[in-house]
């Protein structure tokens, strides 16, 4: 009996050591191979966030000896929006960043981010993505397949069309709006007096020239970057939506890498991100300053507050929906 159990002992032993030694064995192959990630968007290379990404890849390429190589593909190369988010969670493509309420059709929690008038500063949005919000919005994000990175700073989106500058809801009226084809998005511009227009930020230019859409809806940053002031006359300051793009890893990718890259890849895109945030704030003054010496028409909105309270039940709605706490944990964080 006793020489049953000492071979048995052995036995496991044994197999305790091929185990360790099979898995030790696959970490080292792992950290042989080379990853090529392709990383999009549907902007420009002289977009903030595509200095950021930039920024990114130069630094993870730098610390893993070219072993993970992040190949950036802006201008909406690899589709658009939601193309780029349904490849992410197939993992086709790799990484992207997006701005979060289009990651809502695969976690509808995240529609709290496209919430009209939810933050009242970026100090306040920061607080929240880094706090409770934040980790609740982690945990739906990676439990639907992909791996949040961060957040970059979008601006916040103001109304923009080639009628009429926009000072209430009945401004809006008639005016066809392009917005993200998002439940949340459509349902806020509806609400706010317009008729909410999906459609890729690809076809937007040629919208606006034939007059397929009125206008859309945006930062001045986005509407500089992307050239759009040559078919945009006003900019009224609804900021409507105080915007993060989610910067996001496919969940599938994730779980191909080494965990000392995973590390690499998360303390690079904080910095990433730090650095987008700034790079935005020193940009917007002087970009707003170009636009208006390019025709483009700005103006305060002189009645805000009835676009905040036409929007206020959509609180209410998505805590009625989702139950999870994060319009309360958002208003905490005020």
């Amino acid at each position: 009996m006793r020489k049953i159990v000492t071979v048995l002992a052995l036995l496991s032993v044994a197999g305790m050591l091929f185990a360790n030694g099979a898995s030790e064995s696959k970490a080292a192959v792992a950290q042989d191979q080379t990853f090529v990630l392709r990383a999009t968007n549907t902007l420009p290379m002289d977009h903030p966030m595509n200095q950021g990404l930039q920024k990114l890849s130069d630094a993870v390429k730098a610390r893993t000896n070219g072993k993970v190589d992040i190949q950036l593909f802006p201008n909406s190369q690899l589709g658009g929006n939601a193309e780029m988010v349904e490849g992410l969670q197939l993992g086709t493509i790799d990484i992207c960043n997006q701005f979060a309420g289009t990651f809502a059709n695969y976690v509808p929690e995240i529609n709290i981010l496209a919430e009209p008038f939810i933050f009242v500063s970026e100090d306040h949005l920061y607080r929240s993505l880094s706090g409770k919000s934040g980790e609740i919005l982690a945990a739906a994000l990676r439990a639907k397949g992909f791996e949040p990175l961060g957040y970059f700073y979008g601006g916040s989106r103001s109304m923009m069309n080639n009628v009429r500058p926009i000072n209430s809801p009945e401004d809006l009226k008639g005016l066809k709006i392009r917005t993200i084809g998002t439940k949340i998005t459509l349902e806020g511009v509806n609400k706010m007096g317009a008729i909410a227009t999906p459609m890729n930020q690809a076809d937007v230019y040629s919208a606006l020239q034939q007059k397929v859409i009125d206008g859309w809806e945006n930062s001045p940053t986005t509407l500089y970057t992307l050239k759009l002031y040559e078919v945009t006359k006003y900019v009224s300051y609804t900021r409507h939506w105080m915007t993060p793009d989610l910067l996001a890893i496919s969940g599938k990718t994730w779980a191909k890498l080494p965990d000392n890259y995973k590390a690499i890849i998360k303390e690079e895109a904080a910095k990433a991100i730090d650095y987008e945030r700034s790079l935005w704030n020193t940009n917007e003054k002087d970009i707003v300053t170009k636009l208006e010496a390019a025709g483009v028409k700005f103006n305060e909105v002189s009645n805000i507050k009835a676009f905040q309270d036409i929007t206020a039940p959509m609180w209410d709605d998505y805590e009625n929906t989702y139950k999870n706490g994060l319009v309360k944990a958002i208003l905490d964080a005020r």
